[in-house]
């Protein structure tokens, strides 16, 4: 769906709710105090108090084994118990894998969590699980944009926030691997560490004051199209009662597409170190591609995908099973994209996929690929999911803030409102609380203005209430804000709610959206206002993305 340089990266950008006053608290056996530790089922820790808001914190956390020598490119398996009390006060290490800046940055041994919960007693709390976007090759929990004390505290929650292994350490579907059990043939360790997480939340949570039976599982981009993928999972049945999908990107890869971009990891590795006689067994093979670094992995891989279709973890169907809705995780869903997803692309501070091009293909290629964005991301998935009979609420966003309004004016400095707007992953400080944050501190000073402060802590207001009310009863409503209508396929039925704030004075701006935008009508629209020779320099574009 995107392509190579956009995949690689576009994971890079790559995110509730009332006050948490209007029930009561849940009477129980009291929580252990801060200076005591946390009993785990693998021992015991210690967290600290937050300086960002009111709230715990147990940051690092191991939920499975370090997936380093004979463990690499394996399913994860279970942490090694301790006994002594481990100090969970630090954020772990990110996954290997190339920053913003384009350094190699993490570990192998990355498969850590953090928990934030509200400083009360109270407990049986509702509980999200963040799963991170970047194109499953790159983020890390450590991001400050991802810190959920203030989301715990404002919403009332729990926030865990997970990490799992990314690029061709994650997933790779390649035959001298599979010498083990069905779950280490399939390839998708990067789903499978998933999946652990969220059973070390069944297991574990309940000591933090979290209900083990109230979980939303929240990702953005590539983060999105896991929980989409963990929707077609038996394995993950049971895990999650409710599930948050922002800005997902990704799709299901044919095992034949995953096994020849292994190969060519393969050939890449052996070109690069001049090896003239191959490994002759698959054993020979295997030993070979795990005496290699994480570094020189991540380094030579030529673009192997993410998310397979293995037939045993992950259906060989992908997302075709949304038609025909036979899949396990029918789950309440709230879903969404931003108005100018693509931007963060087009735009030269970013990842600037177009160098040399005109201002002009800039910004159709931002506008009409963000288009399609809407479309694969959500429209698409909320239609043919309403149109199984046994499918519960879908509610559906549009994320505006930053994007000009009819007037041209955005709380944006500079140009950056036309070039830059309503980009990826743009929301998800706002939807954490964090509207202090942006995504790179380099240019959080830069965007984020004294003068459109306000308008900032106004939406996130507004998403804090919405997604808090969801993550406790799989809907958005309850809250303070307006009233927020699940997805119609009726014709004229509501679709969505647009989230952006009036620019003159500062207020949230909720807006209703009744159309359901198709391929078809976006394709038809850039016929209509595109002419050439800017339309055949920007049709490539949008092939890429839809996969033509």
């Amino acid at each position: 769906m995107l392509t190579r340089i956009t995949c690689l990266f576009a994971a890079a950008l790559l995110a509730a709710c009332s006050d948490g006053n209007n029930h009561p608290p849940v009477v129980g056996p009291a929580l252990a105090p801060l200076e005591e530790s946390v009993a785990l089922t693998s021992g015991p820790i210690l967290g600290q108090g937050s300086e960002r808001a009111d709230t715990w914190e147990w940051l690092g956390v191991p939920y499975a084994a370090a997936p380093v020598g004979e463990l690499r490119w394996k399913a994860p398996r279970e942490v090694t118990s301790w006994t002594d009390t481990r100090a969970a006060q630090a954020l772990p290490p990110e996954c290997p894998q190339f920053d913003f800046f384009g350094q190699y940055v993490g570990q192998e041994d990355c498969l850590y969590l953090n928990v934030w919960r509200p400083r009360s007693q109270e407990r049986d709390l509702p509980v999200m699980v963040w799963i991170h976007g970047g194109g499953n090759n790159s983020g890390a929990t450590n991001w400050p944009l991802y810190n959920g004390a203030k989301l715990a505290s404002e919403a009332n929650i729990v926030v865990v926030t997970i990490q799992y292994r990314l690029g061709p350490l994650g997933w790779l579907y390649y035959a001298p691997l599979q010498d083990g059990d069905s779950d280490d043939n399939s390839g998708n360790f990067g789903t499978l560490d998933i999946i652990a997480a969220l059973r070390w939340v069944q297991d574990n949570i309940a000591a933090f004051g979290g209900d083990p039976g109230n979980v939303t599982a929240d990702g953005e981009s590539a983060g999105g199209a896991d929980i989409l993928s963990l929707m077609l999972i038996q394995q993950a049945s049971g895990l999650f009662q409710k599930a948050i999908v922002q800005s997902a990107g990704g799709s299901v890869t044919a095992t034949d597409k995953a096994a020849d971009a292994a190969a060519r990891l393969v050939e890449e590795l052996m070109a690069l170190e001049g090896v003239t006689e191959r490994p002759r067994t698959d054993a020979e093979m295997a030993a070979y591609l795990r005496g290699k670094s994480a570094q020189e992995i991540i380094s030579n891989n030529p673009g192997t995908p993410a998310i397979f279709g293995d037939g045993h973890v992950i259906p060989a169907a992908g997302y075709e099973l949304f038609e025909s809705g036979e899949f396990p995780g029918k789950v309440p869903l709230l879903i969404g994209t931003n108005k100018d997803e693509f931007k963060l692309y087009t735009n030269p501070l970013g990842y600037n996929v177009l160098p040399g091009a005109s201002e002009e293909l800039r910004a159709v290629v931002g506008r009409y690929v963000s288009d399609l964005w809407r479309v694969t991301g959500a429209d698409s998935i909320a239609t043919r999911l309403r149109a199984l009979d046994d499918y519960p609420d879908i509610y559906v966003y549009r994320f505006n803030w930053g994007s000009p309004n009819a007037d041209g004016k955005s709380p944006l400095p500079l140009n950056f409102g036309p070039t830059g707007g309503a980009h990826h992953a743009s929301e998800i400080p706002f939807m954490f609380g964090n509207w202090d944050t942006f995504l790179l501190d380099q240019f959080k000073d830069l965007l984020f203005t004294e003068d459109n402060a306000a308008s900032r802590e106004a939406i996130s207001g507004v998403m804090v209430d919405y997604w808090g009310s969801f993550i406790r009863q799989g809907d958005p409503n309850g809250g303070s804000q307006p009233p927020w209508s699940p997805w119609s396929n009726a014709e004229n039925g509501f679709k969505a709610i647009v989230l952006d704030v009036n620019y003159d004075d500062n207020q949230p701006l909720i807006g209703e959206d009744y159309s359901a935008w198709t391929v078809e009508s976006v394709l038809a629209e850039v016929q209509a206002n595109v002419v050439e020779p800017l339309l055949s320099e920007l049709m490539p574009y949008l092939e890429r993305w839809l996969g033509d």
